[in-house]
């Protein structure tokens, strides 16, 4: 039996929505065509087919990585001048984020009451950020991305071949998944929040309206 990476079932899933059309506000907020967002989602999923190149005996590059790569450098390109800028900003505070927790939290797992993995912090902190500073969906996909890839590259450069033998591979294994699961929970934090207050902000002017109906007859 096949086994399929989550990343790939969580991004059918996604394909799934948009398809049913209940992902449109989130696309509508980010600036995304059904189509355009399918195309990239197609993109993301050829992606894990795609074989690594040598770049030297020491150092190869996952082809996988450059597709989520690509797809934010275009959502950077369209974007507004002052988005793009926020975005920046964000990848490289949550990149910063991501390089302490990973020297701060323990490498052996179970040695804290629960285990969290430091790869996966980029969404959280992205979709945090991202809304409580920009309220933009687009740039908590972006930095939570982009802030995995930096890690990586800080990591692979950062390895001194005298001590390190083997190949490394640049968005190679779980940081290709990492770059794609923390895209959508960034995207899923931003909204959620997003939502939950909207809720919170109509529920009282519902009531107002009900009471002020009630005062009229």
């Amino acid at each position: 039996m096949i086994q399929l990476p989550f990343s790939i079932i969580l991004l059918s899933v996604v394909m799934l929505l948009i398809l049913l059309g209940l992902a449109q506000r989130v696309l509508d907020r980010m600036r995304l065509t059904d189509k355009t967002a399918l195309v990239m989602l197609l993109l993301l999923i050829i992606s894990h087919f795609l074989p690594k190149v040598s770049v030297t005996s020491y150092l190869a590059l996952n082809l996988g990585a450059l597709i989520p790569l690509g797809i934010i450098g275009y959502l950077l390109i369209t974007a507004e001048k002052g988005e793009r800028i926020r975005a920046i900003i964000i990848s490289l505070v949550t990149a910063f984020i991501l390089w302490v927790t990973d020297q701060l939290l323990p490498i052996t797992p179970g040695k804290m009451i629960f285990d969290l993995d430091p790869l996966y912090i980029p969404g959280i902190a992205a979709g945090l950020i991202s809304y409580f500073t920009t309220r933009s969906r687009r740039s908590a996909f972006i930095s939570a991305i982009a802030a995995v890839f930096l890690n990586d590259l800080w990591a692979a450069f950062s390895i001194s071949p005298k001590t390190y033998h083997a190949q490394i591979v640049l968005g190679g294994g779980g940081i290709f998944d990492a770059l794609l699961i923390n895209g959508i929970i960034a995207v899923l934090i931003a909204e959620g929040i997003g939502e939950i207050r909207e809720r919170i902000h109509r529920g009282p002017a519902k009531v107002k309206d009900i009471e002020d109906g009630d005062s009229h007859d």
